[in-house]
């Protein structure tokens, strides 16, 4: 079920996606982790590190690769059941200065949630149902799922996948494995989705911002290699 705060936006955008929705090659939903075990530290590591990657010269150029339709990217923080909240709505970039005008808005992002429990599989619902009402068509829909630990949350993982899967989105992952070093499996064998989905573990937080910058070259790549 998605959140009230997800429910809200989808209201809000529903005038948009009831006209004929705009193509773009990318619509790509980002899934940061703020739940209990992600301290305050550590959630600025991944604010700051996806602000970084949207100013990468190399990611700069994937973006104006995707010339003439571009890219929709939205951030979302995630916890527990019901916790999600959109912090970027969906945003279209179509140039260079469009994603540094993202990456700017990314590091005013505050941390509006602490949750109790991990659930991937409520990050996965919620994600996919914002993409549902978003006004935009993606050639490529992507959830990009950053998180720290595995799902606690009560609710169905499996089926959160699936979901996903039967409307046409790839689930990577971005592992951080700060306090289990067996987490890199864990997503590999439960959290990602796709015919191309992938996974781009980090060592642990300081070591996001090359795996959150790794991870975007791929998913920004006009075509799959």
């Amino acid at each position: 079920m998605a959140s009230r705060g997800l429910l809200a936006l989808c209201l809000c955008i529903g005038a948009a996606a009831r006209a004929e929705d705009t193509p773009v090659f990318v619509e790509l939903v980002l899934a940061l982790d703020a739940s209990a075990s992600v301290d305050n530290r550590e959630f600025r590591l991944q604010i700051e590190g996806l602000a970084a990657a949207f100013a990468d010269p190399e990611v700069l150029k994937e973006v104006e690769a995707l010339k003439p339709l571009g890219a929709a990217v939205a951030v979302v923080q995630w916890g527990g059941p019901g916790d999600s909240r959109v912090v970027l709505p969906f945003i279209p970039i179509a140039s260079a200065r469009d994603a540094k005008a993202f990456g700017y808005r990314v590091r005013l992002i505050n941390r509006w949630i602490r949750a109790s429990t991990t659930s991937i599989a409520s990050a996965l619902d919620d994600s996919r149902m914002l993409m549902d009402k978003n006004g935009y068509d993606g050639f490529r829909k992507i959830i990009d799922v950053s998180g720290d630990g595995a799902d606690n949350g009560g609710l169905d993982l499996d089926a959160a996948r699936a979901r996903a899967k039967a409307d046409g989105i790839t689930v990577n992952g971005l592992p951080i494995m700060a306090d289990d070093p067996t987490l890199a499996d864990y997503y590999a064998a439960h959290v990602i989705t796709g015919p191309t989905a992938f996974i781009e573990p980090a060592r642990d937080f300081d070591d996001y911002v090359r795996a959150i910058r790794e991870k975007l070259l791929r998913e920004l790549r006009p075509v799959e290699s």
